[in-house]
């Protein structure tokens, strides 16, 4: 197998250890807010912080992925992650929970700009196809984590479900040290001085914002809502995640196949409205037709993800796009996680029945910067399956 396409694998493996460590966590809500005699509002205010900790240190981990190397970087997530799951096993207070979860939000943001450099600027061709299995890869922790976490805590409580993701940042941490090297870095580093906010790239950061609070406040909340709302087990309403995020699994293989012949433009805006009929739908659902509108939210929601990660790669000066896609993750993940306190607070104040209510406000804001970024970006018209490496 050539490097690159090794590297590929290993730093796809670490994208779903990235999101595991954070998709652990929406089943354990209850069980953290039992254990330490808090209010639903103060755990969802917990993972609100850890959540723009993981959109912050995209930032900072994206410049640093232009000077030394996304394997490098994530090579210092991975034990970041690691230490933040022990600490968590060993959390008997508020105060040490809330340490070790901003910690571990901080890890996990280590992984998105520099993989996604890496992958947009060793795939200039066929960039969709990478992105999809990056995608589809990634989507494995995804799908596994909140069914993995809500068995373990079932049935011997929200500890062990850290010692699972230890474990694995272990096995994780051997793969990418004995890969670095392998990687060709730039030798123009990326800094935020040197970053030129074209408005183009702007209105992207505001779609992928709009996109990642209807997404973050969905599966982060989804399995409080269900377990309160249609009376489902811990485990039933973590599966639940783990189906719709499934769906997402598969979307993005199929996304990056049509983004290499088609282009992004009518595909993100179909992909753009999906996600906006399941979210009305599931207002109005019984409980069954409930799941299929889940499944499509997360089939329409993870295409999107994969179109405007490659319009970024399209637009932007490949030295510095580490450092963009830094800017872009603080928006879709930092800030996409205020909508779970902004909905944790509503649950406590009212009833969290509002919780699709407030997740619809959401996509019609999207909608309409999706169809603006449609109409503005003539590259939203371009197949990017040449042989010309974006610049």
């Amino acid at each position: 197998m050539p490097q690159r396409n090794r590297a590929l694998i290993i730093s796809s493996l670490v994208h779903a250890y990235s999101h595991a460590c954070i998709l652990s966590l929406p089943p354990l809500l209850l069980l953290l807010r039992d254990e330490f005699s808090t209010s639903l509002t103060m755990i969802s205010f917990l993972i609100t912080c850890s959540g723009l900790l993981f959109g912050i240190g995209a930032l900072p981990f994206g410049a640093l992925s232009d000077k030394i190397g996304a394997l490098k970087v994530h090579l210092i997530g991975t034990l970041m992650a690691i230490a933040s799951c022990i600490g968590i096993y060993f959390s008997f207070n508020l105060l040490s929970l809330s340490f070790f979860l901003m910690t571990l939000g901080l890890a996990s943001s280590t992984y998105h700009p520099s993989a996604f450099k890496f992958i947009s600027s060793s795939f200039p061709k066929n960039i969709g196809r990478a992105f999809g299995i990056n995608g589809m890869i990634g989507n494995i922790g995804q799908i596994g984590a909140p069914i993995t976490s809500a068995f373990i805590a079932y049935n011997w409580g929200w500890r062990p479900v850290f010692i699972m993701l230890m474990a694995f940042g272990v096995f994780l941490s051997l793969l990418l040290f004995f890969i670095r090297g392998t990687e060709v870095k730039n030798t123009k580093s990326g800094k935020i001085k040197n970053i030129k906010l074209k408005k183009e790239f702007i209105l992207i950061i505001l779609v992928t914002m709009t996109a990642g609070l209807a997404y973050r406040g969905t599966t982060t909340m989804l399995p409080t809502y269900t377990a309160l709302i249609f009376g489902k087990d811990t485990f039933q309403s973590g599966a639940l995640v783990t189906l719709m995020l499934t769906t997402g699994g598969v979307s993005q293989l199929i996304a990056g196949e049509i983004n290499d012949r088609y282009g992004t433009a009518y595909p993100l805006m179909m992909m753009s409205l999906a996600c906006l009929l399941s979210i009305v739908v599931i207002l109005f659902a019984p409980y069954y037709i409930f799941i299929v509108c889940l499944m499509v939210f997360g089939f329409a929601y993870f295409a999107v993800n994969l179109y405007t990660n490659t319009l970024i790669g399209s637009i932007t000066e490949k030295e510095l796009r580490g450092t963009f896609y830094g800017i872009t993750f603080l928006s879709r993940f930092g800030l996409g996680f205020i909508a779970p306190f902004i909905i944790g607070f509503i649950s406590d104040l009212y009833s969290i029945s509002y919780l699709f209510y407030i997740i619809l406000a959401f996509i019609l804001v999207f909608i309409l910067l999706v169809t603006m970024l449609s109409r503005w970006i003539s590259r939203c018209h371009v197949p990017m399956s040449s042989d010309t490496p974006p610049e």
